[in-house]
């Protein structure tokens, strides 16, 4: 019985190479993976245990290039945070006054319809940029303190996130859109109504009951001062909810909304 003649098992050249451009970073990130096995595998044994050895090592393979995979992944986002840092005016300053509107939230921004109360507020606060973005979209937050004239003698004070989309196609329009919540130095009186027939609304069937601390959400729509690039002027819906039950019972709903007029600056 003759000697069994070695079999050079072909040699396992693989690449991969993978790429991505992830939104937040301004480079596209590429990873490249090339593996060599250049020492062939000698093989005396049965074509059964030949493709067991070769499935072995494509397996091996594969499990070398997903910890590469991972490991690159892991240190990418991090050697490139600094990259997606903004330059931005630190602080700014926010003024505004607005008329209470009896009007729900989406007929005042969808069919600019509204109907107003003699009550009033005066607000200021301050803004500030997050330092990130996501593609279109600035986001930052605000403070404010609000004081109640008219037919509402009371003090609020509001605290949120803003998401922005900036300068809309190069324009000195902006869009704003902000959440979080709002605290009432007392139950306002406006956003409670008893059950009865009122001439302005008609029949009011089920008593509004409304809380001191409820959900702050604001639409605002802003320009630029061509002189200025510092200072914006805005409209903004100064907008306080119970959410549909969660702060306040939910039917009806309780909340108010202010039709507003101010400006921001930077300092």
């Amino acid at each position: 019985m003759g000697k069994t003649k070695p079999r050079l098992v072909p040699t396992l050249n693989g690449s991969m190479d993978f790429s991505t451009n992830q939104m937040f970073l301004p480079s596209q990130i590429i990873f490249k993976i090339r593996i060599h096995f250049k020492n062939p595998l000698v093989d005396f044994g049965s074509p059964n245990q030949r493709l067991g050895s070769q499935n072995r090592l494509r397996n091996r393979a594969k499990r070398l290039v997903t910890i590469l995979l991972l490991f690159g992944f892991s240190l990418s986002p991090i050697s490139h945070l600094h990259s997606i840092s903004l330059p931005k005016e630190n602080w700014s300053v926010v003024l505004y006054g607005g008329i209470f509107s009896t009007t729900d939230l989406i007929p005042i921004v969808f069919r600019q319809k509204t109907d107003y109360k003699e009550s009033y507020i005066g607000t200021i606060g301050v803004t500030r940029p997050l330092e990130y973005r996501i593609r279109w979209f600035d986001f930052l937050w605000e403070a404010n303190v609000t004081k109640h004239f008219g037919e509402m003698k009371h003090w609020e004070t509001n605290a949120f996130y803003i998401v922005k989309i900036n300068r809309i196609y190069d324009s000195p329009i902006s869009l704003s859109l902000g959440e979080g919540l709002s605290l009432a130095s007392e139950n306002p009186r406006l956003e409670n109504k008893a059950k009865g027939y009122y001439l302005e609304t008609g029949l009011q069937k089920d008593a509004i009951e409304s809380r001191a601390l409820l959900n702050y959400m604001m639409v605002e729509v802003s320009s630029y001062l061509p002189f200025e690039r510092k200072t914006e002027i805005f409209l903004r819906v100064h907008h306080r909810s119970g959410i549909f039950g969660l702060y306040c019972p939910p039917d009806p709903n309780c909340g108010s909304n202010f039709i507003s007029y101010g400006f921001r600056t930077a300092f």
